[in-house]
């Protein structure tokens, strides 16, 4: 069983490499993890990590506006690695549990909506925003393929004509919204993006809730155990060191009552690694993903009153 898994990530790999746009993360898994996982072919991070969910979180259902409110959060939804572009993912846009959702009045695309920068892609997008729901206010944080790396290059001028600022935060209801950009600073949150952070923490407003979203996993550390076999789709601009445990989340960790940090750049490959999810010192972290065929799934999150019930959406 774990040849077969093995010759899967071989090629996925391959396909991805070839397409310039991944760079994967498998020799950056410390050896005993891999040494672990070959040993035991059932164990993978996708079944764990959905045990992990259930354990922590109840499933939960749309209600109306009175009951509450639900979003969803969706990472890679351009799809398939290698297609010609053709819009959102065929099978998130048309899912019935997402469509059919009673009252959703945010929703997240955690980057790689496009394949490639431009207006012509950026154009279909917006269209396919438009079409989606009349009550859903649908936020980006854009990725590798929106914006490019570093903060001046050309694809970052199309996608901020397009959709205006990479970075933002908002409040809906009691609850805070921080949308990030980790493209900017190689996947660190820097500058100006780090200065938001610290006038949130410094503030004196209370908040139930605290959703946060990046397109990178800017929270991945091979050195926690916690995160242990987590492989995002690409490494693509990625600083060879990490700030977002020493700068980011001392800011962020008692930012609400309860914290949540979601990112969108796995699911593209067959590695059982398209859904991630685990506690870290009470904040909870989630990757999301789809296009590779296999595990794709997007996140509905429930708000109710004083309790969070999250549903991984299997596509």
């Amino acid at each position: 069983m774990h040849i077969r898994l093995i010759l899967s990530l071989i090629l996925s790999f391959t396909i991805g490499v070839s397409l310039g746009h991944y760079k994967p993360e498998f020799f950056a898994i410390p050896i005993s993890y891999i040494k672990n996982f070959l040993i035991d072919d059932e164990k993978n991070i996708y079944k764990e990590s959905i045990l992990r969910l259930e354990k922590d979180f109840l499933r939960g259902s749309c209600g109306s506006e009175e009951e509450g409110y639900s979003f969803f959060v969706a990472g890679h939804v351009y799809g398939t690695p290698g297609e010609l572009y053709k819009g959102i993912y065929q099978p998130f846009k048309t899912n019935n549990i997402l469509n059919s959702c009673l009252f959703m009045p945010l929703g997240f695309l955690l980057g790689d909506a496009v394949v490639e920068a431009s207006e012509i892609e950026f154009e279909i997008l917006k269209k396919e925003i438009d079409s989606f729901r009349k009550d859903t206010k649908i936020h980006i944080s854009p990725g590798n393929h929106e914006v490019g790396s570093g903060k001046y290059n050309a694809k970052r001028d199309v996608y901020m004509n397009n959709f205006g600022d990479t970075y933002k935060y908002f409040k809906y209801r009691d609850d805070l919204f921080i949308v990030l950009d980790g493209n900017e600073n190689n996947w660190n949150i820097a500058d100006d993006q780090l200065e938001m952070l610290r006038n949130l923490a410094s503030g004196e407003e209370n908040y139930n809730n605290v959703f946060i979203f990046s397109h990178q996993v800017i929270w991945n550390d091979p050195q926690k155990k916690e995160f242990l076999g987590l492989i995002p789709n690409s490494n693509e601009g990625k600083a060879e060191k990490l700030t977002f445990w020493s700068d980011v989340f001392p800011l962020i960790k008692d930012l609400g009552s309860k914290v949540y940090i979601f990112a969108g750049d796995v699911g593209a490959f067959d590695n059982r690694s398209e859904f991630f999810y685990n506690n870290f010192s009470g904040v909870s972290f989630f990757a999301t993903g789809m296009g590779g065929g296999k595990r794709d799934n997007f996140l509905l999150i429930h708000v109710k009153k004083d309790r969070v019930n999250i549903d991984l959406i299997e596509l």
